[in-house]
């Protein structure tokens, strides 16, 4: 799931990380059973193996590892996390419909960028390095002193004078920072 235009598009058990058939030719090698759970035939079929259409996959991304009925349960699961993503990216229309652009940051390992529409804005911001990073990207039209708010944790960044917006990022991290506008909140913004 990426907040960068275009339709998201999620490919069969990418949800849950699970494996493919690395041996089967061409489209064949992500056309395994769903691995719904750790059960013979990764719960898609109680059939002998050999009367599939393709091979359950096995070792480290097979169905007793990896699969949909174990990733329900763990909030911190690849599941879990695919939801999530999936709630928030609708919850910001302006992703998938507003004007983008991508916007200068101070190190080369970030990409930011901006999507807006009339209504409110969505900066996001990704780290592509493994190493902790603040990132340092201005925003053109954003005043100081305006907030933003992670759509994931509802934690706020202030904007410095110039539009700057400090963000810090883990190893490979992202934040989507929405810009509040009086109509989110009016005693929390700012305009400086």
């Amino acid at each position: 799931m990426s907040p960068l235009p275009g339709t998201p598009v999620l490919f069969y058990g990418e949800e849950i990380g699970m494996g493919e058939n690395l041996a089967a030719e061409g489209r064949q090698a992500v056309r395994t059973p769903m691995q719904w759970t750790a059960d013979k035939g990764g719960g898609f079929s109680g059939a002998d193996a050999a009367a599939l259409p393709n091979p359950v996959v096995e070792g480290a991304f097979g169905p007793k590892r990896v699969n949909v009925h174990d990733q329900a349960h763990d909030p911190d699961s690849l599941l879990a996390r695919m939801r999530t993503l999936i709630e928030r990216y609708r919850e910001a229309p302006e992703l998938a419909w507003g004007a983008y652009e991508v916007l200068d940051a101070d190190d080369p390992g970030v990409l930011a960028h901006i999507s807006s529409l009339p209504e409110g804005a969505v900066l996001a911001v990704h780290n592509f390095s493994d190493r902790a990073v603040t990132a340092a990207t201005t925003v053109p039209g954003l005043k100081g002193g305006r907030l933003l708010t992670d759509v994931f944790t509802g934690d706020t960044v202030k904007s410095a004078a110039g539009g700057l917006v400090r963000t810090e990022l883990e190893p490979y991290g992202y934040r989507w920072l929405r810009v509040n506008t009086p109509l989110d909140d009016p005693d929390r913004v700012t305009d400086v």
